[in-house]
């Protein structure tokens, strides 16, 4: 039996299953055991809801996971808790785990944990771009990012982040960058967008550099409803 029937069949048992009991405990189906999919059988879990967890992959966590096949441990997803540690939602569940949290740079902002000026650059013929200039341009990143605050105070609409960098450049003319310099202002921007996962003229100008979360106590996950969740992990299906 190749593993999509696996899965099937374990699919089938369960509903199956459920028809023939005379329990009145309703009953779910989550599929997916990245960290939304795990949280989201606990939240049904503590609802009282039987859950059954479905994965295809053989082991839990999704875009989480640590690669230790080098000899010494390689996130291959996440890393790093973005924000303010202690307000992040991952903070409470890390604490319960007694893992160690280190920090990258000295710096407590949003988007600066780690130092992108110390990055070594190279431009489209693979020569280095000068330390200088990346240094520079970052500090002038620095400034219009500064800046877009007035843009944000003066508009109770919500825009994005690259619009109102528009608006900036436009105002201030001397921040703006010509050639190489430019290409490495655009690396910047693309440093944020990657941060954020999502291009700059889908980042809100509001809040990309808000500190406070709209459910600032998140619930911790406990490892331990694992336990009480039905886990069906499989490998990778194949045609």
């Amino acid at each position: 039996m190749d593993s999509k029937q696996s899965l099937q069949g374990a699919i089938v048992s369960f509903i199956e299953r459920q028809r023939n009991s005379l329990s009145s405990i309703p009953s779910v189906i989550v599929i997916g055991g990245g960290i939304s999919g795990i949280a989201a059988a606990q939240t049904l879990h503590n609802a009282s809801y039987e859950v059954v967890l479905l994965e295809s992959r053989d082991r839990l966590g999704g875009r989480i996971h640590t690669d230790y096949s080098f000899g010494c441990p390689v996130d291959m997803g996440a890393s790093w808790l973005h924000g303010a540690c202690n307000e992040n939602p991952l903070a409470p569940l890390i604490c319960r785990l007694g893992l160690t949290l280190y920090r990258t740079s000295g710096d407590d902002s949003v988007l600066y944990d780690h130092d992108l000026e110390s990055c070594i650059l190279f431009d489209m013929d693979g020569c280095q771009v000068p330390q200088e200039m990346v240094v520079e341009v970052g500090e002038t990143f620095k400034k219009i990012l500064k800046e877009t605050e007035n843009v944000r105070n003066e508009h109770c609409d919500d825009m994005s982040v690259l619009q109102a960098i528009s608006i900036v450049l436009d105002r201030h003319p001397e921040l703006r960058q010509e050639g190489l310099a430019n290409e490495v202002l655009q690396w910047y921007i693309c440093r944020m967008e990657a941060w954020f996962a999502v291009d700059a003229d889908m980042i809100s100008l509001k809040s990309w550099d808000q500190r406070r979360f709209s459910q600032p106590n998140p619930t911790p996950f406990h490892t331990d409803n694992l336990s009480a969740i039905q886990i069906t992990a499989n490998p990778v299906l194949h045609e």
